[in-house]
């Protein structure tokens, strides 16, 4: 169970045995004139059979492309939320601190599977393609027209084996990679829905703010200084002013 899961999310290795009964291309031997008819006929219906294969290789290569961009959007949008969650919850339960971050591990390694999946599709030393050999028309320049489209014909067969072969490989890191993605956002809404729990149900602490003075000044004999100090009358202008007009009567 658990290693069949690991295999649908591509931490084992892809086991290679695609098209292991697929018909030797060496198999074909006609190049006779009497058979100039059915080759022709072979070699049209295998042309687009190869156009068929490589519009799927195209489709692949469309849909790696996607999923490539919208996890590394997805992958940013979540780390942007982890230093807003460090500062909301620092006091809050350790278990529920826990729980959330365990998430979030698990959520980026998800992510990184599936770019890792998917990028597995670019790597062109893998992925070699085969094509039809151009020097067919100049080892065969002598040859009858028969004979130059059975060596064609043996080409297209080896050509749609291959291309079948590497198709499937990329397909299967395509459906690896979708799959992580997809575990991926569902964790993402897990870890959305506990930070909206825990928002609702808990409380912030409100903590008092309290000032510290370092080298605080202290005036000694205060009390003394205070008595000492004589009471001091204050004369306003308009007292001066009434003064004066009782002397003047």
């Amino acid at each position: 169970m658990i290693v069949d899961f690991l295999k649908s999310i591509g931490i084992y290795p892809i086991n290679d045995s695609f098209n292991q009964n697929k018909p030797e291309h060496i198999d074909y031997d006609l190049d006779q004139e009497s058979d100039s008819e059915k080759i022709t006929l072979h070699r049209d219906f295998l042309k687009s059979a190869l156009e068929e294969k490589n519009n799927r290789l195209g489709f692949i290569e469309n849909k790696t492309s996607q999923i490539i961009s919208q996890t590394s959007i997805v992958f940013s949008l979540v780390g942007l939320f982890i230093p807003l969650l460090i500062n909301r919850f620092e006091n809050e339960i350790l278990l529920l601190r826990v729980i959330i971050i365990a998430l979030l591990v698990i959520t980026f390694i998800l992510y990184l599977l599936s770019i890792t999946n998917a990028l597995k599709n670019f790597n062109v030393k893998k992925f070699r393609y085969p094509y039809s050999n151009s020097r067919n028309v100049t080892n065969l320049k002598d040859k009858s027209k028969e004979e130059f489209n059975s060596e064609l014909v043996r080409d297209y067969l080896y050509c749609i084996d291959e291309t079948v072969r590497l198709n499937n490989l990329k397909g299967t890191n395509l459906l690896h990679a979708y799959k992580s993605f997809k575990l991926g956002n569902y964790f993402t809404g897990v870890i959305v829905i506990c930070i909206c729990s825990m928002l609702l149900f808990t409380v912030k602490k409100t903590e008092k703010s309290y000032l510290t003075i370092e080298q605080p000044i202290e005036i000694k004999y205060l009390d003394s200084l205070l008595n000492k100090n004589k009471s001091i009358l204050v004369i306003t202008e308009d007292i001066v002013k009434t003064d004066t007009i009782n002397k003047n009567k």
